[in-house]
Order: C-alpha cells, then structure tokens, then sequence
C-alpha cells in the first residue's frame, strides 16, 4: 500500500489532535445523558477549550478531516480506535460534514454550540441548510465546516459510526421527550442486515468493535450485529431480520434514565444501585410503546431481555407470560457480548471460555435450542480467538469458516516488531500450523490488547497515506 509523500503530523500535532478529537467525541457521548450546561458535558468542554487556546497559540487553525471512517491530521490517518472517536465521527458523517476547522480565538460558547448541533436531529439540522449554516445562524464565527465534494464512500466503518451517532440520538431523544428519528434507526438496521447477509464485514470486526469508553452505545450495536447473524442462522426472512434488529439496536434505550456515575461504575453494584439499574427494561419499553412508527416488539424486548429463559432474573413478571423469540435472541447474545468485552472491573473473557461460562453458569437463563444455534454459528474456534501455533507464533481468528469449522481463517500477529500488527494476509489455521497442533490462549495472561490490534483490520486507504495495520 503506497505511503504518501506529503508532510506527515509530528509526535506533538498527532497528541493534540488525539486529545482534542477525543475530548470532543467525550463531549457527544455524554450530551445524551445531559444538558451542555450540565458540569459532566461543559468540564469536557472547559478543558478541550482550554487545550485547544493553547494548541491555536501559535498556531492560525486546527483542521480535521473524516475520510472512509477515519479522522485524518495533514493526510495521515489517526484514533482507528472506534470507540474513541465513533460519536464524532458518526454525528459529522450524517450531517455532510467532511471537515472542522477550527481557528484561533474560538470561545467556549461556539464549542458548545457545535456540540449542541451536532446532537441535535438530523432532519431538522437539513432543513436549516445543513451544519454549516445552522452554526453561522448561531453566530460561530471561529468553527467552519467543510462539505465532502461528493458521495461519500460508504465502508463497515461509516456503518458503524452513524450507528453510534443514530443510537446517541434516540438516547437523547427519549431523554428529552423529542421524537426519535426512527427513520435513522430503519436505515441503520437496513445498513447492518445487509452486511449480515452480504460480505459480514461488521460480523467479522465486531471484536475490533468493542470498547470500555462507548460501552453502552457499542453495546447496542454489538447486539444487533450478533443478533441479525444469529436470525441469519436460523432462517430469518428480511422483513424479520429488520425488526429484530431494530428491537436489539434499541433494547437498552431505557439506560438513558440512569445516572452516569451508576451507569459507569468501575466496580459491582450495591443494592441500590441495582435497583436503579434494573429500572431501565420497564423504563425503555415505556418510551419505545410511545412511538408508533416502531414495531411492537422493540418495547417487548426491551421490557424482557433481562427477564431469562427461566424468569430468574429482572423484572419480575406479575402473570404467566412466554417470552418473545427476539427476546429469548437478545439475551443469547448479550451476555456473550458482555463476557467477552472489556469492563472497568475486568477484562474481557476469550470468546471460547465465554461460550464456557454460558454452558454452565448460565443453563436456565438462555433457552437451550437457540442456544445451540448460537454456538453452532459461532463455530469451536469464534472471531476474536487467539492461538498458538507450534512454531511459537500467534494468530487470531478474523473469520470463522463455515464449511470446515475446525479450520478458521487468521491472521499471524507480529509482536516482534517496534509497532504491533497483524499479518495483511487471511490463512487457514491448519495451514500456519503445517498441520501441527494449534492451542487456544487468552489475551489478557498474556498481556495482549487485541481490541487494539484488531481496530486495524479492513483498512483502506486515505487520500494515498497507508491506513495503520490495514
């Protein structure tokens, strides 16, 4: 893959523009938790204003650029890292904006405007003149957008950004009262059903997917990916594939109402904040029944994903009741999610132990067939697994192949190297093993972040420069 010529970003400019992008995506996540006034969403603000006085100080601008679901500093890629940037990436993709550019003397007030507008609807946002417009009417002077020069290129990364971005909206909406934009919402489930019977490109990166910091909303995403590929596995028709996933995409819509501080606690709950926390099936099925344009089942999974197979856990039905398959689907594939994504209390299990944990720890709460099914689709060896091969080296399972399930497709790590990476070629595991005995590891002993190995795979290039690991 050609590099390019131009000049590239120093140490310094890529550390700032990682800090300032990052602070900003921070910012949009927690407006659909809170006002902008709100100290949790204007601190955010108050220092990337303050970041960035001092970057702007002898400097004229800052410009960033979103090109094929990157953020792009001076024509070098930067943060592959989604769950850092998906926000903003995702909110500036849906509203046409290619570019921010933002000059010297910016104030506090046109942050948090462009913030504001950034979650506001997106229809609305449009018939204002688009992002531009709406800040210029707003008196922004020192931000200025850039629109893309044509169609932008639509990847697995756009997908899984304006996912992000569409999610951040509904939680905000429901939160707000304002009326979600269920239009986006059908788009977005149309965009992941496609994957999910096309190439999977989203099925096979839903590992490089995961993250601590975008938990919730990654999640849901998650969710709705692992879902539309297990009704794939079990003969879904499309129109029922589109319903599952918009249900999946919205169960956990309820989390909006629970404080940040129990939302993200970096530890077990206590009593009451259980109690808190197990509010947010009854609270989100409220809002969902509210809109009509949903199915009906969206409220109805979101009202039971936590209830189980065996009506162990929450909340409590108050009369016999059988649970909706999408239900009995959703909680499958959420407590798979939840095993094997990193928490602030602990890391993430290997996806085969997690398939483990399920089998045993878990019998009751799942319903036995589906469950199978699950298992069946994910294959011995799922996405994400990484194993040993007798020669000492490592590999990663990138693609679990359908036809052979004992032999899936990865990739050899390079641990060796000054910058970590993965191997751009997709082999059979038989085949790097020569034929030899491969084992199944776990990351974390090891000392291994695949979460950020992985958020290489699949790139592509951006304006000449190479994508990272691609």
């Amino acid at each position: 893959m050609p590099v390019s010529t131009k000049a590239q970003p120093s140490v310094e400019e890529r550390a700032a523009c990682e800090s300032l992008v990052t602070a900003l995506s921070r910012a949009m996540k927690n407006i659909s938790f809170y006002e902008v006034r709100h100290p949790v969403v204007r601190d955010v603000l108050t220092q990337l204003h303050t970041d960035l006085t001092r970057y702007l100080t002898d400097k004229r601008e800052f410009v960033i650029k979103f090109v094929n679901g990157y953020v792009v500093l001076q024509n070098a890629p930067l943060l592959t890292n989604r769950a850092a940037v998906g926000n903003l990436l995702g909110a500036c993709h849906r509203r046409q904006a290619e570019s921010l550019v933002f000059r010297r003397g910016v104030t506090l007030d046109e942050l948090e405007q462009l913030v504001t507008v950034l979650a506001a609807d997106t229809s609305e946002v449009e018939q204002e003149g688009g992002l531009g417009r709406v800040l210029e009417a707003r008196g922004v002077e020192r931000i200025v957008v850039g629109a893309p020069k044509g169609r932008p290129h639509s990847n697995w990364r756009w997908i899984h950004s304006t996912t992000l971005d569409v999610l951040r909206g509904a939680a905000a909406g429901v939160r707000t009262g304002r009326p979600m934009d269920v239009a986006s919402v059908h788009a977005s489930v149309g965009d992941i059903m496609d994957d999910v019977l096309g190439d999977r490109t989203l099925v096979h990166n839903l590992t490089s997917l995961k993250g601590m910091d975008e938990y919730t909303f990654i999640h849901a995403l998650n969710i709705c990916v692992l879902a539309g590929e297990l009704g794939r596995h079990i003969n879904l028709s499309r129109e029922h594939l589109d319903e599952l996933g918009t249900a999946t995409l919205l169960h956990d819509v309820g989390k909006v109402l629970v404080p940040l501080e129990v939302l993200r606690k970096p530890a077990a709950l206590d009593e009451v904040e259980f109690q808190i926390m197990s509010r947010h099936p009854v609270d989100g099925a409220i809002m969902l029944s509210r809109e009509p344009r949903l199915p009906e089942s969206a409220a109805v999974v979101a009202f039971e994903h936590h209830m189980h197979y065996d009506f162990s856990g929450y909340p409590q039905p108050t009369h016999p009741r059988h649970l909706h398959l999408f239900s009995l689907m959703a909680t499958i594939v959420d407590v798979y999610d939840a095993l094997t994504s990193t928490r602030p209390y602990r890391p993430p299990l290997p996806p085969q132990r997690a398939l483990e944990v399920m089998q045993h720890e878990c019998r009751g709460h799942l319903e036995p067939r589906l469950f199978g099914h699950f298992v069946a689709m994910l294959g011995p060896y799922p996405w994400g697994t990484l194993l040993g091969l007798p020669d000492g080296r490592m590999a990663v399972v990138t693609r679990p192949n359908a036809s052979r399930p004992d032999n899936p497709l990865a990739r050899v790590i390079a641990l060796e190297t000054a910058k970590p990476g993965i191997a751009d070629s997709e082999v059979p595991v038989r085949q790097l093993a020569a034929r030899g005995e491969f084992e199944v590891l776990d990351p974390a002993t090891l000392g291994i972040d695949l979460t950020a190995l992985l958020h290489g795979l699949h790139g592509d290039e951006v304006q000449g420069a190479a994508v990272p690991l691609s």
